[in-house]
């Protein structure tokens, strides 16, 4: 303690919350990562354990029910004996018969049942000839020991993801060979999983064949790419990069697999849980950190008192009160820092408050020089022939367009108008326009009247015409249209300014809209509405952009009703 002592304030504060800090990081990183998450993890991957055993038993039980029903077809009497007699017209028809009330009971799961005869008759939908399917009943081959034959899945005629089981049938005369096919669509299989997935990646395989997964557009994909590539009527399991971390599960009879691919965020999703729940604890261990400090300013003596409550006086901003402390040690020179610090944050605000202001007239000021020379040029010349040509009441009528033009641009004490002001501003722009450009440029405005008393920030709707009339004009000469609607959505209105002109490139898109230096002028104008629109609104408002070379270009403008 006594070396304590000896040690100044400053040490003295910082090793206390050196130690807190040092304390409440090394007991939450113990708690969490050498300790619960990897707990967190493993009771995850039971659960996930559980529920790939779960799905697997279903699609166990529910292929063994398809299976014995194709066993029980294989043993019926009056089937075999027109198989007999070799008329596959008279075997199909007695077939459909017997197996359409199971069919109609199970349509959206079972395709169809149909019955082939190696080397005579039958065609498998989907992949051809039947051949290399009866090759799997061949001795030392599974198919021949269990009897039953599951293909893996494939696109049948229809590109329906289907997969069939096939069933040989015994009959007296061994050198006929007839086998059951129960065509069964995919999802029968999905059904079982993909409700269950929370985002992981679920895969059911049978042997080395993918069956079904959760990413159907992979599994679409790679069904089309075996069947165009080799003709092959599964996906082999090794085609898909699968972790090998996965949680893998088998059913007892039929060989179907469950791999369930988890995400770290699933994985973690208890550990977050408690993470949350431990809030508390941290709370409580910070409350017990800052009791400890408490103790030790105890320590300290009336100056340190006196300081604490000048700080707090800083702290909530009663910036005008004078801090001083007799002395010339830590605490005196401490106390003439902070006042100077108080001085600075009073020039500081005052500062910000004038730059704020400074910063709005400019960029109104920024905005209104984007008010093209050219423009006033070209439209005191129309004014100067209208007068020649002696046309008072369209002299009169550009005169007063150009006057309103004016006055609107250069009012700087003003961030937002009402529509309707707006509109006006941007008709006396246009007026003044076609009378340069006539027939090559046409303006039509159709916004709701109802929304002309919203307010919107002023100077938005001129520069994006501008910016149509001079970038946007075709070499062919073909007139451009240009378009301003609105549309009403969810508290927000949308203000459309659109063209058929040029277009915009990509490459220029983007650079307006990240603020790259490397800008033309037209972008700068375009950016310069962007950034006017999040200021004026809040950050309620935004501009998007649309744009085909060639074919168009489309600014939304969206603000608050």
């Amino acid at each position: 303690m006594n070396f304590f002592n000896r040690l100044k304030f400053r040490t003295q504060l910082n090793l206390s919350f050196t130690l807190i800090i040092l304390f409440i990081i090394g007991t939450v990183m113990m708690m969490t990562h050498f300790i619960l998450r990897a707990s967190y993890r493993s009771q995850e991957e039971q659960i996930l354990k559980a529920l790939g055993q779960q799905i697997a038993s279903n699609i166990d039980n529910r292929m063994d029910y398809f299976i014995s029903y194709l066993k029980l077809l294989a043993t019926d009497r009056e089937l075999i004996a027109s198989m007999e007699k070799d008329n596959y017209q008279q075997v199909t028809a007695l077939l459909n018969d017997v197996t359409s009330e199971f069919t109609n009971l199970h349509v959206g799961r079972i395709r169809d049942i149909r019955l082939y005869r190696s080397g005579i008759y039958g065609s498998m939908d989907g992949f051809g000839n039947t051949e290399r399917i009866f090759k799997e009943f061949l001795p030392d081959n599974a198919a021949y020991r269990e009897n039953f034959f599951i293909t893996g899945t494939y696109l049948n005629n229809r590109n329906e993801a289907v997969f069939s089981v096939f069933q040989k049938v015994y009959q007296t005369n061994p050198a006929r060979e007839y086998y059951l096919e129960m065509c069964i669509y995919e999802t029968e299989l999905l059904s079982f999983f993909n409700e269950h997935s929370d985002g992981n990646y679920i895969y059911i395989s049978n042997g080395e064949s993918i069956m079904s997964m959760t990413d159907r557009d992979l599994f679409r994909r790679r069904l089309y790419q075996v069947r165009d590539e080799d003709g092959s009527f599964s996906v082999p399991k090794g085609s898909l990069d699968i972790s090998p971390l996965s949680i893998n599960v088998s059913t007892g009879n039929i060989g179907f697999g469950v791999t369930i691919e988890a995400t770290s965020d699933y994985l973690d999703r208890g550990y977050r849980l408690m993470l949350f729940r431990l809030i508390p604890v941290v709370l409580a261990v910070l409350a017990v950190s800052f009791i400890f400090v408490l103790l030790i300013s105890i320590r300290f003596n009336r100056r340190l008192s006196t300081l604490q409550e000048k700080i707090a006086a800083i702290s909530s901003w009663e910036l005008n009160k004078d801090l001083h402390i007799d002395g010339s040690d830590e605490f005196g020179i401490l106390a003439s820092e902070l006042d100077e610090t108080r001085l600075r944050i009073l020039r500081l605000i005052e500062q910000n408050n004038d730059i704020n202001e400074l910063k709005r007239v400019a960029e109104m000021s920024a905005l209104r020089s984007q008010i093209n020379s050219h423009f006033l040029f070209n439209s005191l010349s129309s004014i100067k022939w209208l007068s020649k040509q002696r046309n008072e009441e369209v002299l009169s009528a550009a005169v007063d367009r150009l006057a309103l033009f004016l006055r609107y641009s250069l009012v700087l004490n003003e961030d937002q108008v009402p529509l309707k002001k707006e509109l006006e501003q941007l008709e006396a722009y246009t007026y003044l326009q076609k009378l340069r450009y006539g027939g090559e440029v046409n303006v039509l405005t159709d916004v709701d009247e109802e929304l002309m008393d919203c307010k919107t920030v002023k100077l938005i709707l001129q520069p994006l015409v501008e910016n149509s009339i001079y970038h946007g004009r075709k070499e062919n000469g073909n007139p451009l249209n240009i378009t301003i609607y609105s549309h009403q959505k969810n508290g927000l209105y949308d203000l459309i300014v659109e063209d058929d002109g040029n277009g915009i490139p990509e490459d220029v898109i983007g650079k307006i809209l990240s603020s790259d230096e490397n800008i033309s002028q037209s972008g700068y104008g375009l950016r310069n509405v962007i950034e006017r629109v999040k200021m004026c609104s809040n950050g309620a408002g935004s501009v998007t952009i649309e744009s085909r070379i060639g074919v168009c270009t489309k600014i939304v403008i969206c603000q608050p009703l």
